[in-house]
């Protein structure tokens, strides 16, 4: 359903992360994730992680509010929500 079509963008991961390092962080948090696309965008050591969910608008809103602004692995994390279109 296209309610249920929305992704979240997490930016300034380190270089190291994995897709399977963040599905552990996120699953720990009951968010169902559809998929995750690990982007450097020119910046090897700014990694961009966008995370399509299975949820509507508040359900990706809450993530991001969860992680924007979270120190994690030595670095201030960004996020914001939106939808996939």
């Amino acid at each position: 359903q296209l309610l249920n079509n929305w992704e979240t963008s997490v930016s300034n991961l380190p270089p190291e992360v994995t897709t399977e390092t963040l599905l552990q962080e996120i699953q720990d948090r009951h968010i169902e994730i559809v998929d995750i696309k690990l982007e450097t965008a020119g910046a090897p050591d700014k990694v961009t992680a966008i995370i399509s969910l299975d949820t509507g608008h508040a359900g990706a809103t809450a993530l991001e509010k969860r992680v924007n602004g979270k120190y994690w692995h030595g670095r201030m994390l960004s996020a914001y929500a939106l939808r996939d279109v």
